[in-house]
């Protein structure tokens, strides 16, 4: 059972870490500034115990704690089985967050940090905060009572917005392209798949969960292969929305992690061809062309190189053309 809303007017966070405590610790009402009630656990279980008893606005999970590491909590955390599944969750690395630590973290809808920059932490932290409800959802149902159901069950963690057609609902999904549409198929007017096959000819990979009544195995499977994502039967139970909801935005946030790994490693690979050409224009005595191949990876993807460290590279090119 999901504990009753925060009261309190300040934002309480709740903090695994045997780390972030000393670092806070010198000054820790400036460090937390006015905003932040603070609430340290030293393992991951004494976290998850606090989070049955009581709300929290932020959940910092030390990368490796004790009895278990960032990615366990992280999971219990979204199943939702303890606490609010859409809840905050920040991440602390030591060091600085390798691309795997953050696509992983992505993939959890988590967000990375390091350790070695505390005093970035409080304002990572609001942030994380102030961008929880920015997943949208849109409900185009013609049955107030289905829709204010609806509603209920997902407006704690999403921006949600109702349509009671499909006209109405086709044009706000126009408008807005919300993350997810909760689609009833017996609508005036304009039928829910109709609905469907518009918003999918707009957007292909558009996550669309059908809301039936009354619909045989066989318009089921036909409508999954024009593009829905799920159903789900009415009268329908919240719990079970809610966990299609969330099951959906994790597949989504775990597909971009994917991807964008995929382009990492695309990146990579053709900046070891142009770091191999390079090295090769430099043992030809062909400095400008080593320059361009350098210049072609400084303007690519994002590198382990900082700009300083750039400079110094093409600096040394140079110099080898003017000896």
């Amino acid at each position: 059972m999901v504990p009753a809303p925060l009261k309190d007017s300040k934002q309480a966070i709740i903090i695994a870490s045997d780390i972030l405590r000393p670092l806070a610790a010198p000054a820790a009402a400036a460090f937390w500034g006015e905003r932040f009630k603070t609430i340290y656990c030293e393992t991951g279980r004494a976290l998850i115990d606090r989070l049955r008893r009581r709300p929290f606005h932020c959940a910092i999970i030390q990368d490796q704690l004790e009895d278990c590491d960032c990615w366990r909590l992280a999971k219990i955390i979204r199943s939702g089985r303890f606490c609010a599944p859409a809840l905050p969750i920040v991440v602390l690395h030591r060091g600085a967050p390798s691309a795997g630590f953050e696509a992983i973290a992505k993939g959890l809808n988590a967000v990375p940090t390091s350790l070695s920059e505390p005093d970035a932490i409080p304002r990572i932290v609001q942030a994380a905060i102030d961008q929880r409800r920015r997943s949208s959802v849109l409900i185009i149902e013609d049955d107030p009572d289905a829709a204010e159901t609806a509603r209920r069950a997902l407006d704690a963690d999403y921006k949600v917005e109702i349509a009671v057609n499909g006209a109405e609902g086709l044009s706000a999904w126009k408008e807005k392209r919300h993350d997810l549409v909760l689609l009833d198929l017996m609508l005036p007017a304009l039928p829910g798949e109709e609905v469907l096959k518009e918003i999918l000819a707009v957007n292909p990979k558009q996550p669309v969960i059908i809301v039936t009544a009354h619909a045989s195995q066989s318009r089921h499977s036909n409508l999954m292969l024009l593009g829905a994502n799920e159903f789900v039967e009415k009268p329908f139970d919240i719990n079970v929305l809610r966990a299609l909801c969330r099951s959906l935005f994790q597949e989504m946030a775990l597909a971009r992690a994917d991807r964008e790994i995929d382009e990492m490693r695309t990146a990579a690979r053709e900046n070891a061809h142009r770091a191999t050409a390079a090295s090769i224009s430099l043992r030809q005595g062909n400095t400008s062309g080593a320059a361009m191949q350098l210049d072609a990876m400084l303007a690519g993807a994002p590198q382990d190189l900082t700009d300083d460290e750039w400079v110094e590279v093409l600096n040394d090119v140079e110099q080898s053309e003017a000896d």
